[in-house]
C-alpha cells in the first residue's frame, strides 16, 4: 500500500490544457445528491491525489443513483478513475470523471498514514482563503482549514428548494421506471434542518466564519431518525455534529470548498478530527 503515497509534498493542480489522466485520490468528503434534469441525482467527490503531487481534486457529477457503481464511494476510501480538468469551471481542482472507470481499491479508515498526509495538508488561514477567492475565480477553492475556536454550531430550518433544482428533481421522478421511483424519491427528499458552524481560523485578525456543513452524513443522519421531528431532531443533529469536535484536547480542521455559482462562498464538507 505504501506505493501509492510516495509523493509526500504539495504542488499546484495542472492547468486546464491537461487531457485524460488515470489517477488515485483519497476521498475526504461526499457532498449530498443534488438533482439534474439529465443525469439523474448527483453528488461530488472531494479527495486528495495520491499516485503523483499531492493536491485536492474534486469530482463533480458522480451518479448518487444506489444502483450505479458510483454509489458505494465513502469518505476515506481510494479511488480510481480516468478524469480531465474540467474547461467549464474555473476552479483549478474540479475534474469530470470518464463514464464508467470510477472504481474504489482500498478503504483506508484504518491506515495510520491517512492522518498524516491530512496534518501535511492542513492550512491555517480562512480568511486568506476567502481574500483570495474574491479577487481571482481562479483561486485555490479547496482547503483543509485548521480551526482556532469553535464558537457555536447552528441548526436552522432547510430552506425552499430553488426553482431550477426543484424543476430537475420533477424531471428526474417522471423518466424513471416505476421500480426505482420510491428510491429516487427518497434520494431528492431535502432533510428538515441544515447544520452550520461559526469558528475562529488562525489567522491573526480573524473576521470569524459561518459556514455550512454539506455532508452526505448530515442529510444520512435524519433519514435515520425520521421518527423525530421539531426540536428532538435538533438536538439529535447538535449531540452528533457538535459535542464530539468540542472534546478537550481535540484538534479539529475544516475541509471546506467553494460552491461553482459563487466562487468567494464556502461550505464545510467534512469535519476531521486531527488529534485525539
Amino acid at each position: 500500500m505504501s506505493e501509492l503515497y510516495r509523493t509526500p509534498h504539495y504542488e499546484p493542480p495542472p492547468g486546464k490544457d491537461s487531457g485524460a489522466t488515470p489517477m488515485q485520490v483519497l476521498v475526504t468528503g461526499v457532498t449530498p445528491p443534488v438533482p439534474s434534469a439529465t443525469h439523474g441525482a448527483m453528488t461530488t467527490l472531494v479527495g486528495l491525489r495520491l499516485d503523483g503531487p499531492q493536491h485536492w481534486i474534486r469530482f463533480d457529477e458522480i451518479p448518487a443513483h444506489p444502483l450505479s457503481q458510483a454509489a458505494p464511494v465513502r469518505r476515506y476510501d481510494i479511488v480510481t478513475a480516468v478524469a480531465q480538468p474540467d474547461p467549464a469551471d474555473p476552479r483549478p481542482e474540479s475534474w469530470r470523471v470518464h463514464a464508467g472507470t470510477l472504481r474504489v481499491r482500498h478503504e483506508a479508515r484504518r491506515w495510520p498514514g491517512r492522518a498524516a498526509i491530512l496534518h501535511r495538508h492542513a492550512e491555517w488561514s480562512m480568511c486568506d482563503l476567502e481574500d483570495s477567492a474574491a479577487r481571482r475565480p481562479d483561486a485555490q477553492s479547496l482547503a483543509l482549514i485548521r480551526v482556532a475556536e469553535l464558537r457555536y454550531v447552528r441548526v436552522n430550518r432547510t430552506p425552499v428548494a430553488p426553482p431550477a433544482e426543484r424543476w430537475s428533481a420533477t424531471t428526474w421522478r417522471r423518466t424513471e421506471p416505476d421500480l426505482f421511483r420510491p428510491v429516487v424519491h427518497d434520494l431528492l427528499r431535502r432533510p428538515p434542518f441544515t447544520v452550520a458552524y461559526r469558528y475562529h481560523c488562525h489567522h491573526p485578525v480573524c473576521r470569524s466564519h459561518v459556514q455550512q456543513l454539506r455532508d452526505r452524513d448530515v442529510v444520512a443522519y435524519q433519514r435515520q431518525r425520521q421518527r423525530y421531528c421539531g426540536l428532538p431532531l435538533r438536538r439529535a443533529l447538535v449531540g452528533e455534529f457538535w459535542w464530539p469536535l468540542c472534546q478537550p484536547g481535540r484538534e479539529v480542521a475544516f475541509l471546506v470548498g467553494s460552491r461553482r455559482d459563487a466562487p468567494a462562498r464556502f461550505d464545510i464538507l467534512d469535519t476531521v478530527i486531527l488529534r485525539r
